[in-house]
This record gives C-alpha cells, sequence and structure tokens, in this order.
C-alpha cells in the first residue's frame, strides 16, 4: 500500500495537492492501493525559516517508488523512503 503524507501545508493546500495526485497516479496500474495521509495542517521550514513543504512517498517497492516519483516530481518537493509493511496478525 503505497502511502503519501502531506507535509507543511495547509488543510486547503493538502487537499488540493492530494487531488492533484489523484490526478498524475491515475495512470497507475496500482492506484487504488495507494492511500493518503494528511498530516496538517502543519509547517515544515528549513533552517533560514522558510517553508519547506513536501510529500513523503513510503513504499514496499522501488518500481512503485520510481512511477510515483515520475508523477509527482513536477508538482511538489518529495522524500521516497522505502519501507517494509507488517500487516496486524490475523488480517
Amino acid at each position: 500500500m503505497p502511502t503519501l503524507e502531506f507535509h507543511g501545508y495547509s488543510s486547503e493546500e493538502a487537499a488540493a495537492m492530494r487531488g492533484n495526485a489523484r490526478e498524475r497516479l491515475a495512470v497507475l496500474a496500482f492506484r487504488e492501493e495507494i492511500v493518503f495521509v494528511d498530516s496538517g495542517p502543519s509547517r515544515v521550514e528549513g533552517w533560514d525559516g522558510a517553508e519547506r513543504p513536501f510529500v513523503r512517498v513510503l513504499t514496499r517497492k522501488q518500481e512503485r517508488a520510481d512511477l510515483i516519483r515520475q508523477q509527482l516530481h513536477p508538482l511538489c518537493d518529495l522524500e521516497v523512503v522505502l519501507i517494509d509493511f507488517i500487516p496486524k496478525a490475523g488480517t
């Protein structure tokens, strides 16, 4: 389940970014597995105090990370993390 987390966006900005991401990711065969997480409103700032919003992409497969990155890179700053996913017992 690829996960997109929105960091440093207001609620309105995150909603707009989520909509734009959905449009761009609609071409992916695994789109139905993607989930979206709003972490805000929140603020992300660099050392110099400038705002630095970004989308964090978490996925288990490098190929999916690459495809998501290709679609979203023109839209926003990205952080891509390859993860392990361990479902709870009994599911």
